[in-house]
């Protein structure tokens, strides 16, 4: 079948009297099919936007609608009818209707453009939305497709979620001053303490039992001031900003800090590599070489090397050829107070909380009596997508 148009033209004589008809047939099947499937494609554009749970605007370049769906007239409480008689400016205050033209008729032609801002609803109900808009060809013409999702409860729940930061932000202040302020105070009256006790040791020198408890007060003393230190770093952990460390030089800093055993050697082997780390990285391997000191006793020698386990992952290890860790403790290691003796036990487990900081796991897998071996394993990308390490003249 197909479709013609026809035009007759009259047949005029001498005498201006008609006389006949021409007719003539124009094939127009093509242009009928093209009509159609615009009509058919139109019908089923606004079939598509009426289906979406989400309001949806056809926008022309002077900012009035051609085209709203049903979600889009409900949730601003007008008729569709009254819709297509306003523009963007009837319900989005943030412009007025001159530098609404402006904004969509500078609208990228490719891509979608995704932005924050407030409508106002027929009864004046103010509502967030997101607006993603893109350009489209609507019923011969080019227009823009805006879609509206209402962010109304994630905009109440970032509102609650910055009340609450700024609560603890504010707390955790209140807390540093008097913490910062009880600590400063107890640290004089332990002052005041261990010199009393001192002097107190120099006079009764010849009687054991007050020395051995003069000597259990200074013994004491101590501890409270090493989780007076605990406590400050531990407040420190997580604050400073992460940057690329240069390793062997943060183990020499370390090795340099201590006051142990001079008679004990450190075999520093981390040359070229860099980690993602602050500056508590220097204190992770001084607590690590304190731990051997303390609890290895026969340690001459402590080894810091590492090696890739596979393309993901890094293996910072430490060891000692000391005692070692018996299998019992292996598990306790990392807890919070944890001490066999003679150390307040908050070494390790500050470690344990500055690898979490960082990402890292570590974990203690030497021999009992062949000496301690901790291995800290750094992926190489972190959460952020971030890299983790670097190693000089890396061939990747």
């Amino acid at each position: 079948m197909k479709w013609v148009q026809t035009d007759k033209v009259p047949i005029i004589d001498k005498n201006g009297l008609s006389t006949g008809l021409i007719g003539f047939a124009q094939d127009i099947t093509e242009r009928k099919k093209a009509e159609k499937a615009l009509i058919e494609s139109e019908t089923n554009y606004r079939n598509l936007i009426n289906g979406m749970d989400e309001s949806v605007w056809v926008i022309d370049f002077d900012g009035n609608f051609v085209e709203v769906n049903n979600v889009g007239a409900k949730v601003l409480g007008y008729s569709k009818e009254e819709l297509l008689t306003m523009g963007l400016a009837d319900i989005d205050k943030s412009y007025s209707k001159e530098q609404f033209k402006n904004r969509l008729r500078a609208m990228p032609a490719v891509g979608t453009k995704i932005f924050e801002t407030v409508h106002t609803a027929k009864g004046g109900m103010e509502i967030p939305v997101e607006i993603s808009s893109s350009v489209i060809v609507y019923q011969g013409k080019q227009a823009v497709l805006s879609i509206a999702r209402n962010i109304t409860e994630r905009k109440k729940a970032e509102d609650l979620l910055n009340r609450t930061m700024n609560e603890l932000v504010s707390v955790n202040e209140k807390l540093g001053v008097v913490g910062s302020l009880t600590m400063h105070d107890v640290r004089n009256k332990l002052s005041i303490i261990v010199g009393n006790a001192f002097l107190l040791k120099k006079k009764h020198s010849d009687c054991p039992e007050i020395m051995d408890r003069l000597s259990a007060m200074e013994q004491a003393s101590k501890s409270i001031e090493k989780i007076f230190d605990f406590a400050k770093m531990y407040e420190q952990l997580g604050v400073e900003e992460l940057s690329f460390i240069n390793v062997e030089k943060t183990i020499a800093e370390a090795v340099v800090l201590f006051s142990g055993s001079p008679n004990m050697k450190v075999s520093n082997e981390c040359c070229g590599l860099t980690v993602l780390a602050d500056s508590f990285l220097r204190q992770l391997f001084y607590n690590l070489i304190d731990n051997s000191v303390k609890h290895g006793k026969k340690v001459t020698r402590m080894r810091v090397h590492y090696e890739k386990s596979n393309q993901d992952k890094l293996n910072l290890i430490y060891e000692d050829d000391g005692i070692g860790i018996s299998d019992q403790n292996k598990p306790l290691l990392f807890k919070e107070g944890f001490s066999t003796g003679g150390s307040s036990g908050y070494g390790l487990y500050l470690i344990r909380k500055m690898i979490e900081v960082y990402g890292w796991t570590i974990q203690e897998n030497g021999e009992p009596d062949k000496g301690a071996k901790f291995t800290i394993t750094i992926p190489k990308i972190n959460q952020k997508g971030k890299e983790n390490f670097r190693i000089a003249d890396e061939k990747t």
